[in-house]
């Protein structure tokens, strides 16, 4: 490492360091030197590239390497809580609207034993056979699809997922086992086999995520937005109860829904997938209720087919039409009169997120219309008063200016992500204190006189600050026994971080240093 390090390093410096992660693929995490910028050659995981063998421990792995030749090694195994840049208390805690899985099973999802309702079966085998017609009438054959599930066969897949399939969902398991050529029967979508389903329900986390999952949560986990129509969907970002059962092959995917939202209905059906944003979409409230549009489409001659296209797509949409502004950016004008941007809008009630991007004053009173707003991000702004107080929604603000005036976001009862940035003048903590839910806080690179009262932020889990600050604290003798997760910015070295952990929870942790030259090692 250190030889590769010197190479990279280029000249001119007196320090190197490079930090490597080794989690099974490995990578950097950072490399600096105390020389010109741009004197170092390419990219330092080329320079690492083979040091690593494939079976290497899983640690974290510095050296610091002096320009005589002399360097220092330090590594530690305790990667999950002890990261360069990145301390972790509490690795099973979660933002709001990202549980973790255990979550309970709803009561209508409850395994009964019986057969599929005959009612049901019935009128899913109705819906079934017309549209076989319809497709045989206009493509020239019947649907070619696999034959159709026993009870006993859906039985035994509800309990490897631990949970009752939806009567309707069961019904076209009996009647239509697979739909792998993409007939039409569901629109867009074709549902796959019961193997599939229970796959599906175990790869990853149980159930269904609407977003994709991180290696570490507490890093990029956000606000969850509220699925359109309001109320049907729970704001969550998984759930254990979301069962996928089928794709539209092209990266999006459809779930039965059997943990509803108080508006919403078990055996709904959602959406998720490469080119669902957030959250998962609403498609219908049922499996019946999507047969019966595409056969309804179909009695229409409302279709689409091409001979060379063996799919038959029937004109229904699923309320593709949701929230086309949902998020918003305001144009980046000099002095952007907010309350005029905002009357402009049109359903200003239903943005629930919108950037700011604008070098003059910004007053955040001025959003007031928009009442479903939960994130906000002010960026490169000369000076913003954070006046929130009627922006009731809001979960997620960030603000980058030289100015801020955070008195007016006093008391505000939902907030629970703040990040401030680029701030020129002192930072007084006591506003924050007022903040009920306050749950992670970025402060790294500002001026917070009285840092050490970040201890009485007691709803306070997920902190960011620089190394300087993070020194600060230690030097105040400040405890914050409630963090889950600290993270460190800038350039900040191992030995560094395994101070900070025990120090601030006087954790204990496995750290190893060793010395030596070049030419040679010292034990």
């Amino acid at each position: 490492m250190a030889e590769r390090l010197r190479t990279w390093a280029g000249e001119g410096w007196s320090e190197a360091v490079a930090q490597v992660a080794v989690t099974g693929s490995w990578h950097s995490l950072d490399s600096w030197t105390d020389g010109p910028e741009g004197s170092s050659s390419g990219s330092i995981l080329d320079h690492m590239y083979g040091v690593f063998p494939d079976n290497a421990p899983r640690a974290a792995y510095e050296v610091r390497l002096r320009a005589d030749g002399s360097y220092r090694v330090a590594t530690s195994p305790d990667i999950d809580t002890l990261f360069p840049a990145r301390l972790v208390f509490d690795p099973d805690f979660r933002y709001p609207g990202h549980p973790l899985p255990g979550m309970p099973r709803p009561a209508a999802a409850d395994p009964t034993g019986l057969p599929t309702d005959p009612a049901v079966l019935a009128g899913v085998s109705a819906l079934v056979e017309e549209f076989a017609q319809h497709h045989t009438r206009i493509t020239g054959h019947a649907p070619r699809w696999e034959p159709g599930r026993t009870e006993e066969e859906i039985a035994e897949a509800e309990s490897r997922i631990r949970a009752r399939l939806p009567e309707d969902l069961r019904a076209l398991f009996r009647l239509v086992g697979r739909d792998a050529a993409e007939s039409g029967l569901l629109g867009r979508y074709s549902h796959g086999s019961l193997e599939d389903l229970v796959e599906q329900y175990w790869d990853g986390l149980p159930g269904a995520s609407a977003e994709p999952e991180q290696d570490c949560p507490l890093d990029e986990e956000d606000v969850v937005l509220e699925a359109f129509p309001p109320g049907r969907v729970k704001r969550v970002s998984r759930n254990d109860w979301w069962v996928t059962f089928g794709d539209n092959g092209d990266g999006e995917a459809i779930v039965v829904d059997l943990d509803p939202g108080p508006a919403g209905r078990s055996g709904q059906v959602l959406e998720y997938g490469r080119n669902v944003d957030e959250p998962p979409r609403y498609v219908a409230g049922s499996v019946t209720e999507m047969l019966s549009a595409v056969v309804n489409a179909l009695r229409e001659d409302r279709y689409k087919f091409d001979e060379g296209d063996p799919r038959l797509r029937a004109d229904v949409d699923f309320h593709r039409d949701r929230t086309p502004n949902r998020f918003h950016s305001f144009p980046d004008v000099p002095e952007l009169d907010v309350r005029a941007a905002v009357a402009e809008l049109d359903e200003p009630a239903l943005i629930q997120s919108a950037g700011l991007s604008n070098e003059g004053a910004i007053d955040l009173g001025g959003l007031a219309p928009l009442v479903s707003l939960r994130r906000l991000a002010v960026h490169r702004a000369g000076s913003v008063r954070a006046a929130v107080s009627e922006l009731a929604a809001l979960e997620s603000l960030s603000i980058t200016a030289s100015n801020v005036d955070l008195s007016a976001l006093a008391g505000h009862p939902v907030l629970w992500d703040l990040t401030l940035a680029g701030v020129g003048h002192p930072v007084d903590l006591s506003v924050l204190a007022t903040l009920p839910r306050l749950t992670r806080l970025s402060l790294a690179g500002l001026d917070v006189p009285e840092i050490e009262r970040l201890g009485e932020l007691r709803s306070l889990r997920m902190l960011t600050l620089d190394a300087a600050q993070l020194h600060q604290l230690l030097a105040r003798d400040t405890r914050l026994p409630h963090l889950a997760a600290l993270s460190i910015t800038g350039h900040v070295v191992l030995s560094d971080v395994v101070k900070f952990r025990r120090r601030l929870r006087d954790a204990p942790v496995r750290f190893a240093e060793f010395t030596g030259r070049l030419d040679s090692v010292v034990m």
